[in-house]
């Protein structure tokens, strides 16, 4: 299983997705023809993969997913037919059917399941369809946290841009929004996924589609904005590993261009997937015939079951996986491949999401500022955006937007599913539920004036600096939501609306590391960096080494469990510094003293290691 992903700033390739709110994201099925992929019939062991997403929740809260209902999907009211060659599964609900749920039902559904994907294999002879996904991803900061999910190294990657914005804004790199940096920021964020082809390449690929040529009517003047585009782009990945990702760049027009230059880009995209290293892996055929039943369970509009109800399907003789610890494995694969949204973990391993679009429109309602004007003025919608706050009735609320899709009924589990992705997260020894993607920002001076007025003194340490050469829109995200539950957040006085609140920010949280108050853990967010300092209002000295080495080893557990490929090295700035210029690495400190160019004078280089547990 492929995904085809689509990272759209201009919300114009409408060739391979539906027209969908541009603050949203969309699949479409995409069927290419594979005449490499591999059957292994006569194994029961399948590929089992690591599973990178390992964590254990701390709560067991009963779920009220919605489980497949047998009364309203039986066997008779199944219509099979051929569409363009294509089998399509349609569902018919009779609303009289009363009989309960019983293992009869899940037999019979499943053998006509059965028996029309083996008919159509058989018919399709000597080609199989690889089923593939095109997911078009929001590009808006606000949607960052719930990019994660969906990314993956098994991907081709189409990367929409406006080639009019990007060939002519001055100061490229500088403005986000609008310049070659935007192209720039989404290949180092796919980067930290790169691995090495067979022909020395980088995977996963990246293709650039341009689009507005159509804005352009003089030939001549086109040809010069193209070459003026690729120059750019060279220039701003100019002796950078993440260049080995691009394999072409299209100029395309939505409104002029023919169909012949969009399948072009369609035999482009299956070139490079065929041509990738997973490409063609072995797989059991029974985990494959169990994918298929569960596709088609996804296109009768079920989007969750219980793992209990698929542990049934799973042993059906048509299938034969009869383990429970090999569905389970199935169901992990599938998971990796994109098919299903399951975890084998304590607050996740009950239920199986069948349709992730359907758990993208759920991130969507709560992450979307398209809300109506009684919730957008609303205390709770208020409280969210000032604080991070995110409330029961408010999250109710907010799924009810889409009140077909049953995200309410679902709730529990799916706020489950948001907890393990740290885009949702309890406080210490609370059950508030916070949203770190959606707090409000505050720049570093503004929070330190609301602990130190200037009339009082106190100790600060140097700042310890997390420096990456590319810091994933997401990872801070995991770092904060991890100090949120492992320390009490501090409280503080907010001077603007005279009442407490905690001290959390978009890009900057402040942490009591005891009971007393008087000494604080500050971690921020910067270009590339995460940092820490640590506030003392006794002057008492210490030296934090274990705060150092725990942050050291979630950073390696977080490489680890999403696979991200993300070198990072440990920087200093001194105490009264700005943490975002003139960090020095160990190799500047080597000298008993340094020139600090900030405050043009000269500092004890033991001033900026020793407070880290770090000596000579």
């Amino acid at each position: 299983m492929y995904h085809f992903k689509n990272f759209d700033k201009s919300d114009d390739i409408g060739i391979f997705h539906n027209d969908t709110d541009s603050k949203g994201y969309e699949s479409d099925d995409i069927y290419i023809l594979n005449d490499t992929y591999h059957i292994d019939s006569e194994s029961n062991e399948g590929d089992s993969r690591t599973d990178i997403h390992s964590v254990t929740s701390n709560n067991r809260d009963s779920h009220v997913a919605e489980d497949i209902d047998f009364n309203h999907i039986q066997p008779h009211n199944f219509k099979l037919e051929n569409v363009n060659d294509r089998i399509t599964f349609t569902s018919y609900q009779n609303a009289n059917e009363s009989e309960p749920i019983n293992d009869e039902n899940i037999n019979e559904m499943t053998s006509t399941i059965m028996k029309s994907y083996l008919k159509s294999t058989t018919e399709e002879q000597n080609d199989m369809l690889a089923f593939c996904w095109l997911w078009d991803f929001a590009g808006q900061k606000d949607f960052y946290a719930t990019h994660q999910v969906f990314m993956s190294k098994c991907a081709v990657y189409l990367l929409v841009t406006d080639s009019l914005e990007f060939s002519t804004v001055e100061n490229q790199g500088l403005d986000f929004e609008g310049s070659a940096n935007y192209v720039s920021f989404w290949f180092d964020a796919i980067h930290c996924y790169w691995s090495t082809t067979m022909k020395g390449r980088l995977d996963p690929p990246i293709i650039v589609v341009c689009t507005n040529e159509d804005k352009i009517k003089e030939p001549s003047e086109r040809d010069k904005l193209q070459k003026q585009f690729k120059d750019n782009l060279g220039q701003v990945m100019k002796d950078q590993e993440k260049k080995g990702h691009l394999r072409n760049v299209y100029f395309i027009s939505n409104t002029e261009d023919s169909d012949i230059v969009f399948e072009e880009i369609r035999k482009d995209i299956s070139r490079q997937a065929m041509d990738m290293e997973d490409w063609g892996k072995d797989c059991p055929l029974k985990w494959l015939l169990f994918q298929q039943v569960l596709l088609k369970l996804k296109d009768t509009k079920i989007p969750i079951s219980s793992t209990k109800t698929l542990l049934k399907i799973a042993k059906h003789e048509d299938i034969g996986i009869s383990e429970e610890s090999e569905v389970k494995r199935c169901l992990q694969y599938c998971n990796d491949n994109g098919t299903v949204i399951y975890f084998d973990e304590e607050n996740l391993e009950d239920y199986v999401i069948l349709d992730p679009k359907w758990l993208i429109n759920a991130f969507r309602c709560l992450v979307s500022d398209k809300i109506d004007n009684v919730i957008e003025v609303s205390d709770d919608w208020q409280n969210l955006k000032d604080t991070g706050q995110l409330t029961d009735s408010l999250i109710s609320r907010l799924f009810q937007k889409e009140p077909t899709l049953k995200f309410d009924d679902n709730k529990a589990h799916l706020i489950e599913v948001m907890k393990r992705f740290d885009i949702i997260v309890n406080l210490k020894d609370s059950t508030a539920l916070y949203m770190p993607c959606m707090i409000k920002s505050c720049s570093f001076s503004e929070v330190q004036k609301q602990f130190c007025d200037g009339s009082q003194s106190f100790y600060k340490t140097s700042w310890l600096c997390l420096e990456f050469k590319f810091l994933p829109p997401a990872f801070f995200n995991h770092v904060i939501a991890w100090y949120i539950k492992q320390y009490h957040v501090s409280v503080i006085i907010d001077k603007q609306i005279r009442r407490k609140r905690n001290a959390l920010y978009r890009q900057v949280g402040v942490f009591d590391l005891d009971s007393s108050g008087c000494e604080q853990l500050v971690v921020c967010e910067g270009p590339n960096t995460i940092a820490l300092q640590v506030w003392d209002s006794r002057m008492s000295n210490k030296t934090y080494g274990k705060l150092r080495s725990q942050l050291h080893r979630f950073v390696e557990t977080l490489r680890k469990r999403y696979s991200l490929q993300i070198p990072y090295s440990f920087t200093f700035t001194c105490k009264d510094g700005d943490f975002a210029i003139n960090r020095k690495k160990f190799k500047d400190l080597l000298t008993t003293d340094y020139r600090c160019l900030e405050h043009n004078t000269n500092h004890l280089s033991d001033d900026l290691v020793k407070p880290w547990g770090l000596s000579e």
